[in-house]
């Protein structure tokens, strides 16, 4: 079953993208600007690299949070499994819908009000840190890789794992596995 919807999923990776932004604004030190002043403008990967992980690990606690608001799929799950008799089971869909309702409407107003502080610090940003606009997207683009690629190093690990005790019959892994996979 799947109950994350399009719209949800496009409206999260935008504000992924936006909290990106902002934190890689956040971050950015007048250390790392006195770095690309003293090599004549240009960085290395590695004077950004702490900056960028910086963002990384953030946005990864602020996706988390977001993404637990917005993520009602175990409750659904739930309520449709436990049918017991047609009435009962039709207040308990309204009920949860409503609930589901309410927090997706929280969802939305606090996506709203972090993107309007996240746009207003990022164009102060640009417009204070004028000279330095190439660096920050870098950074962004740095944060963006970082981010990438740990997903998809923990697909991959968590893949190997779930077919090593399926293919072993090991029961505690794949246990292990399902909860690491519920926490992400």
């Amino acid at each position: 079953m799947h109950f994350k919807f399009f719209t949800f999923k496009i409206s999260f990776l935008i504000f992924a993208f936006q909290i990106n932004f902002f934190l890689n604004s956040l971050f950015y030190t007048d250390e790392y600007i006195s770095d690309a002043y003293h090599n004549g403008d240009a960085l290395d990967f590695f004077s950004g690299l702490p900056k960028s992980i910086y963002s990384f690990l953030a946005t990864l606690v602020f996706t988390g949070l977001f993404g637990m608001l917005s993520n009602s799929k175990n409750e659904l799950v739930n309520t449709i499994r436990s049918r017991t008799n047609k009435r009962a089971y039709i207040v308990q869909v309204n009920l949860k819908l409503a609930k589901l309702r309410i927090k997706l409407i929280i969802y939305y107003i606090y996506l709203f009000i972090f993107s309007i502080i996240f746009l207003y610090y990022v164009c102060s940003f640009c417009v204070v840190y004028k000279n330095s606009q190439k660096y920050w997207l870098i950074g962004c683009f740095e944060s963006f890789i970082l981010d990438s690629l740990s997903s998809i190093g923990i697909c991959i690990f968590l893949a190997l794992f779930r077919y090593i005790s399926l293919k072993k019959r090991i029961k505690y892994l794949y246990i292990l596995v399902k909860l690491i996979n519920m926490l992400l």
